[in-house]
């Protein structure tokens, strides 16, 4: 800022800034592009500053011409499109995330690969806003893929070590992967099945029993004196009565 503050009072404004009357304050205008321009001119000083002015814009105008510009200078950040792209489906500037597509020419898995980086928890995403560039699209939808698995506090502790390890998608991807066939193993439960039939050899249903102790019945009694005195057995086994079901 003060190098460009020393440049304009020395050399005058070189490239204009970009601005649109605003339509809810006649006579103003907001800026669109030039902010560290405006800064710099005030720093040296200077009260007025150059731009052109673009007419009868859209808000979603508004927002297209910015976009553009920022990703022209890269300062764009995954989590500021983010929230961005969030606030206009939410005001309805835009009904779905193909419109979003449309207003940035960006691929519809990279737009909602973006806006899932909102469902990370806050006290992630307040990690990513100290240095948003430092985590991109494909580390981000890594993240939320981790959270689901690790919870809250590893995925934030993840976050900070990209930040400060500079982790490539690829290492968190790994890491990722890592905790996700750690889960798969654990889930695993082995069963085992035994079926019942009639003397005659007709089926009659099975029991599965589990090593967490689960245990279950399904069986198929036409006959109702056989089915009731199935349900007494049990009830007698488990100490019911009547009063209690």
């Amino acid at each position: 800022m003060q190098e460009r503050a020393a440049s304009i009072a020395t050399h005058g404004q070189k490239t204009p800034g970009l601005a649109a009357p605003d339509p809810s304050r006649p006579g103003h205008y907001i800026l669109i592009d030039g902010h560290y321009r405006k800064r710099a001119l005030a720093s040296a000083g200077k009260l007025e500053m150059e731009c052109f002015v673009e007419n009868d814009l859209s808000d979603l105008d508004f927002y297209r011409l910015s976009f553009m510009l920022n990703e022209q200078r890269s300062d764009q950040s995954a989590l500021d499109n983010a929230i961005a792209w969030r606030q206009l489906l939410d005001e309805g500037k835009v009904q779905k995330e193909e419109d979003i597509c449309e207003l940035t020419g960006i691929s519809a898995g990279t737009v909602n690969k973006t806006l899932a980086l909102l469902r990370l928890p806050e006290s992630v995403l307040s990690v990513m806003r100290e240095r948003p560039n430092a985590i991109g699209i494909a580390a981000g939808y890594e993240l939320t893929l981790y959270y689901k698995l690790a919870g809250e506090d590893r995925t934030r502790e993840l976050a900070t070590r990209i930040m400060t390890d500079g982790l490539s998608s690829r290492e968190v991807e790994s890491i990722r992967k890592q905790v996700q066939e750690g889960k798969s193993r654990k889930v695993k439960e082995i069963s085992r099945q035994y079926k019942i039939r009639t003397d005659g050899g007709q089926l009659l249903g099975t029991i599965k029993e589990w090593d967490s102790g689960r245990v279950m019945l399904d069986v198929q009694l036409s006959d109702r004196s056989a089915r009731e005195a199935l349900v007494e057995a049990l009830k007698a086994r488990f100490g019911l009565d009547n009063s209690l079901l």
